[in-house]
């Protein structure tokens, strides 16, 4: 994905961005008010209203998602009453509810393309700066402000920096035959369709919350802290994993050393999660009761560190690698931000079998349906997250 980094000049001096934001900040409450019945839950959907911070993200997707839709339907259906109808088993599910768990919508900002941009367009975060010598206000120097009796004092700006980046399209396609469909529906009331949609949906998302896992452990900038787990001469088992909250507190002090902020929580693969669950410290999370979660991704909140780091558990991330970084402070306070574009967009039914080799459909008694989104991600400062890397 090509990206091309701009530094904007000082916020006063900058009269376009102020009036950018303006215009923007307009636009997202009018949004907000707009998509206020879907923001704030329904009965009828039984849905539970979307946490405030998230208001203006989701009511731009349901923008977006309204827009891109035949006949300005939201959902995509010309015909509402029909087996599928999207509302109540796709599309509003999969956008209301699952967009929301995303884990980089908590731990990165959200900054939305809107429809006008064509899916290119700007990601900003902001940065407080010496003008002196440009360095950051996060990173460490106790004299900058010391003057004398009658000196010109020196200055600080705010600086809005922005990236440029383009959506990447994700596609999925689900194919079921006439007879498991009528059979299913007549013996068990399963929709086969949307049984099916609903997991290729929510397969693409986990996918997106895979490759923000892989972008920000790769270019984690503050750097990497190792450990081993054979025990060191003289250490019982259980005495040696607890050192290993030694090497987190390392690599979070690389975080500390570079922008003046610590960690807030630790993404965990298997094998590591496995060493932190054995630290006297670690307090686990509640988990759900049977049935009492529908939709499946791919990160889990499983417990804290006390007084420390919140814990995450993926199955995407290295096996035997910690993650560290901060919360975002704002959506342009932040290392990370995550910038969906069209939420969900479902491609026309098929009466046909699509056939992988040739890439055409076959005329079968299949039935057939794709489904895409489109997305942009920008790492924006590498040095808010750092690694912990385990070896025997």
């Amino acid at each position: 994905m090509a990206r091309r980094a701009e530094v904007m000049p000082v916020l006063e001096e900058n009269e376009g961005y102020e009036d950018f934001i303006q215009s923007r900040r307009r636009y997202e409450e009018h949004l907000v008010s707009k998509w206020a019945y879907l923001l704030e839950g329904t009965r009828k959907q039984k849905l539970k209203p979307i946490p405030e911070h998230l208001h203006k993200v989701m009511a731009m997707l349901f923008e977006n998602q309204q827009a891109t839709c035949r006949r300005g339907s939201l959902f995509g259906e010309d015909n509402l009453k029909s087996d599928v109808t999207l509302p109540e088993k796709y599309a509003l599910p999969i956008i209301r509810k699952v967009y929301p768990e995303l884990w980089i919508t908590k731990v990165g900002a959200i900054q939305p393309l809107p429809l006008s941009s064509g899916g290119v367009g700007r990601v900003f975060y902001q940065d407080f700066i010496r003008e002196a010598d440009d360095t950051s206000l996060t990173s460490p120097q106790p004299n900058f402000a010391l003057g004398s009796e009658g000196s010109v004092p020196k200055k600080v700006k705010m600086t809005i920096e922005s990236e440029t980046v383009e959506a990447e399209k994700d596609i999925l396609g689900a194919c079921w035959s006439t007879d498991v469909q009528e059979d299913a529906r007549g013996a068990m009331g399963i929709d086969i369709e949307s049984e099916l949609v609903d997991q290729i949906s929510q397969e693409i998302l986990r996918e997106h919350d895979q490759r923000c896992i892989t972008e920000l452990t790769e270019g984690a900038g503050a750097g990497n802290a190792d450990w081993h787990w054979t025990l060191d001469e003289g250490y019982t088992a259980k005495e040696w994993y607890e050192t290993l909250a030694d090497a987190v507190i390392d690599s979070e002090d690389l975080i500390f050393g570079y922008r003046f902020r610590n960690a807030d929580w630790m993404l965990c693969g298997r094998n590591a999660y496995k060493f932190i669950r054995k630290m006297s410290d670690f307090k686990p999370a509640d988990r759900p009761s049977v049935g009492g979660q529908s939709i499946q991704l791919g990160v889990e909140l499983v417990g804290r560190i006390e007084g420390f780091w919140d814990v995450y558990r993926s199955p995407y991330q290295d096996t035997n690698k910690i993650l560290l970084g901060p919360y975002p402070r704002t959506q342009t306070d932040t290392g990370y931000i995550y910038a969906p574009y069209i939420p969900l967009g479902p491609m026309p039914l098929v009466y046909g079998e699509y056939d992988s080799d040739t890439g055409v459909y076959k005329n079968t008694d299949k039935w057939s349906r794709n489904v895409r989104t489109r997305h942009a991600t920008a790492l924006v400062v590498p040095e808010l997250y750092s690694t912990v890397e385990l070896a025997s």
